[in-house]
C-alpha cells in the first residue's frame, strides 16, 4: 500500500467513524418559569431520574430536591443524586433534582436589609440589593412547586438545599415556613449575616414554640475556614457553632452537623451534600440477601422508614425486579413466588 493511498484509507475511515451521529448524554432539561411575585423570569434546569422514561415499568413518582446555586451545583450534585440510588445499593430513592439559576442571588438568599458598611469607603452600603429572601421563598412555594408538579411525577417529599447564603436561606425557611419543605441542607451557612439576626430568630422561635420543629430534618455542613484561611472568617465559624449548640439543646429534629477538616467554604458542599443525601434517607437500604430469608422484611423496613419520613415510600417497580432476578438466579423460589405477588400488587399491569 502506498503512501498516498494509506492517507486517502485513514482520511475515508476517519470521515465514517467520526462522522458519524453521536448519541448525547444528558444530564438534564432547561425550562423557563415567570415569576409575578419577583416580576421576572426564572431559569431552572430539571434532572429526572434514570428510570423516570423507562417504558417497560409502570410510571413512578419521585421526590424532589430544590437545590439553590444551580448553575454552580447542578452538573456534580445529579451524579451525586444517581450514584447514591443505584440499585441494589440504593442508600436513597430515584429523586427528581431542580436547580435553580440564580439572577440577584445576594437580594433572594438573605432574610434581612443589610446596613453594614463598606470598611473601605463608609459611604457605600455593602450588599445594598439585600433582603428579598421572603419573596424568594414565596416563588418557591406558589409558583416554582405548582409548576414542577403539574409538568413531572412528582412524590409530596422535598428537600431544601442552600450553600453560603443559600444555607442561611434554608435555615430561615425552616424557621419560618418549616412546612415547605420535608428536609433542609445548609452547607456552611453564613449565619453570621446582619449581627447573626438567624440566630435571634431561632432563639424567637424556640421561645415560643419551646422545641425546634418535629418531623422534620436538618443537615449543617462546616468548612476548616480558620484553619485553611487564618481568620478570614471567624464570625461565620462562630455563628454556626453558637447555632449548633442551640440546635442540640433542644433536639426535636432529626439533625446532624459535620466539621469537615481541611476543606474551605468554596469546597465544603460536594462532601456536605454527599453525605447529607445519605443522612436525610438513612434507613431505606434493604439487604437483598437478608430478603431471600424473610421476604416480609421488605414490607416492614419501608412502613418503618415511610414513618420516620413523614411520607409514604414503596419499594420502586425496578428494586422488585432486581429482587426478583437475584432471588430466580439463586433458586429462591418461595421468596421468588412472594415478590412476584408483591409486584403484582404494588404495580398491577395494565389490562
Amino acid at each position: 500500500m502506498n503512501n498516498w493511498f494509506k492517507i486517502l484509507y485513514v482520511s475515508i475511515f476517519s470521515f465514517f467513524t467520526l462522522g458519524k451521529a453521536q448519541e448525547k448524554v444528558t444530564i438534564g432539561e432547561k425550562q423557563t418559569v415567570f415569576s409575578k411575585i419577583l416580576n421576572e423570569n426564572r431559569e431552572v434546569w430539571i434532572h429526572l431520574p434514570k428510570t423516570y422514561n423507562d417504558t417497560t415499568i409502570n410510571p413512578a413518582k419521585y421526590p424532589v430536591i430544590y437545590l439553590l446555586d444551580g448553575e454552580i451545583n447542578f452538573e456534580y450534585y445529579t451524579g451525586l443524586t444517581d450514584f447514591i440510588a443505584r440499585t441494589p445499593y440504593a442508600d436513597m430513592p430515584e429523586c427528581i433534582v431542580v436547580g435553580i439559576k440564580n439572577t440577584e442571588r445576594t437580594r433572594d438568599l438573605t432574610p434581612t436589609k443589610s446596613q453594614k458598611k463598606s470598611p473601605v469607603n463608609p459611604l457605600l452600603t455593602l450588599f445594598a440589593d439585600s433582603g428579598g429572601s421572603e419573596n424568594f421563598v414565596k416563588f418557591l412555594q406558589d409558583e416554582l412547586k405548582p409548576f414542577i408538579s403539574k409538568n413531572y411525577r412528582t412524590q409530596e417529599y422535598s428537600v431544601l438545599v442552600g450553600h453560603s447564603f443559600g444555607g442561611l436561606f434554608a435555615i430561615n425557611v425552616l424557621l419560618a415556613h418549616p412546612e415547605y419543605f420535608n428536609a433542609y441542607v445548609a452547607n456552611d451557612p453564613s449565619l453570621w449575616w446582619d449581627n447573626e439576626v438567624t440566630l435571634s430568630k431561632a432563639k424567637d422561635y424556640l421561645d415560643k414554640n419551646k422545641k425546634f420543629p418535629a418531623n422534620k430534618s436538618l443537615y449543617v455542613s462546616q468548612a476548616d475556614n480558620e484553619e485553611q484561611q487564618k481568620n478570614w472568617n471567624s464570625d461565620m465559624t462562630q455563628a454556626i457553632e453558637k447555632f449548633k449548640e442551640m440546635v442540640e439543646k433542644n433536639a426535636t429534629l432529626n439533625y446532624k452537623h459535620r466539621f469537615f477538616e481541611g476543606e474551605t467554604h468554596g469546597t465544603v458542599s460536594y462532601p456536605g451534600n454527599y453525605e447529607a443525601l445519605k443522612f436525610i434517607f438513612k434507613g431505606f437500604r434493604t439487604d437483598i440477601k437478608q430478603l431471600a430469608k424473610n421476604p416480609g422484611l421488605l414490607d416492614a423496613e419501608y412502613k418503618k422508614f415511610s414513618g420516620k419520613m413523614g411520607a409514604e415510600f414503596i419499594p420502586s417497580e425496578s428494586y422488585l425486579n432486581v429482587i426478583l432476578k437475584f432471588m430466580k438466579g439463586n433458586d429462591f423460589k418461595e421468596s421468588e413466588a412472594y415478590f412476584i405477588k408483591q409486584k403484582d400488587k404494588l404495580y398491577p399491569k395494565v389490562k
